[in-house]
């Protein structure tokens, strides 16, 4: 239905001032026709704020940070710059099979708590999904198989167990309500960094086509076997070259919302990977804007940062020049890990870091929000 509407409006282009704005108009809602009147709200918020500036988001923000986990209303962000962020990812791989805690081992209870406060604030979820591999038993980044999308897919060996993976997720979405009863919006960004090949639903472990047809069978069977119409969804590549690549695997305007991609620092973080750093950010940031011009959706940056924040004026002098006046919805910083033996993941510089002091002066930038 949503598909047939769209073709119809866009044959009217014909007709002149009045069907530019019946197109504007259109561009300014969620692809959900069914969409909640707080998803909604969510849609115009998040439009209305870029208007005015980026915000600023960080990865599991509340439940843990550089050596502490759980430590209620602590953020390492908040710590430095005085101020939670705008922006709070958080990952649900693992709740397909069942488990009462994420891949990052993150309860599921707690999540849900954190989506609640955060609403209360005012600020956006975001949730990612490191699904596990469904063939190999293995977990996301088990990728040494060409077959796994296909296995899933409504013809596959696999379709129906994946539909009872596709449940349990939808059960958690459905939890996300308010002290009224109402569903939280959230953004879902299912199946990113496509383009690589580090996941089992890659660049070289599917066709464009199946992977096309596993967002919309995702999508379908939330909207209409779960009548689920709370969800934002985040389109998010790895980075590509031009917008011919970053459409080819593209599922359509009527599945997407958010036009992202994922980008960070390579290698050791050198002046010379920050600098290829800075050309490939450019380079995707004029990708996804220019689509979002076009199609009216909204273009964000899925995930970024630089581990351990080596250059101490990386938010300033790195990050800042790139992202001011874009139009960018916001840029989520990857997670700050608890576990003693990864010590040097963390992508928010925590207090005592030499990149503290850059973090708060970003954080009083123009533009830049919390």
């Amino acid at each position: 239905m949503r598909s047939k509407i769209k073709r119809y409006v866009s044959k009217l282009v014909l007709c002149g001032t009045f069907t530019t704005g019946l197109l504007n108009l259109f561009a300014q809602q969620p692809a959900d026709l069914h969409a909640t009147k707080e998803t909604k709200e969510l849609y115009q918020t998040i439009q209305s704020r870029r208007a005015k500036g980026i915000s600023l988001g960080h990865q599991d923000a509340l439940a843990y940070g550089h050596g502490w986990y759980k430590e209620k209303g602590r953020s390492d962000l908040k710590d430095v710059a005085g101020k939670y962020p705008n922006v709070i990812g958080w990952e649900i791989g693992d709740i397909e099979l069942g488990k009462p805690y994420n891949l990052d081992s993150v309860y599921f209870d707690d999540m849900r708590r954190y989506i609640v406060d955060t609403h209360k604030r005012g600020g956006i979820t975001t949730l990612s999904w490191h699904a596990n591999n469904i063939v190999s038993g293995k977990n996301a980044w088990d990728c040494a198989q060409d077959t796994v999308v296909r296995s899933i897919l409504p013809a596959g060996s696999n379709h129906q167990k994946y539909l009872q993976w596709l449940d349990r997720t939808a059960a958690f979405l459905l939890s996300l309500k308010d002290s009224r009863g109402n569903f939280i919006p959230v953004v879902l960004r299912p199946y990113h960094e496509h383009t690589g090949s580090w996941f089992w639903w890659g660049a070289k472990q599917s066709t464009p086509q199946e992977y096309k047809d596993l967002w919309k069978m995702t999508v379908d069977y939330f909207q209409q076997k779960h009548g689920i119409h709370h969800l934002l969804y985040c389109y998010s590549p790895s980075e590509t070259e031009n917008e011919a690549a970053f459409l080819e695997r593209y599922p359509g305007d009527a599945y997407v919302d958010l036009v992202a991609f994922d980008c960070y620092v390579p290698g050791d973080g050198t002046p010379e990977d920050i600098e290829k750093y800075k050309i490939a950010m450019a380079k995707n940031i004029d990708i996804i804007t220019a689509y979002a011009g076009k199609s009216g959706k909204i273009p964000t940056i899925g995930e970024t940062g630089l581990e351990s924040v080596k250059d101490p004026a990386y938010f300033t002098q790195v990050v800042y020049p790139l992202v001011y006046g874009k139009g960018l919805a916001w840029l989520l910083f990857w997670r700050n890990a608890y576990e003693k033996d990864k010590p040097n993941h963390y992508y928010i510089p925590f207090k005592g870091h030499p990149a503290a002091e850059d973090l708060k002066l970003f954080s009083k930038k123009t533009g830049v929000y919390f």
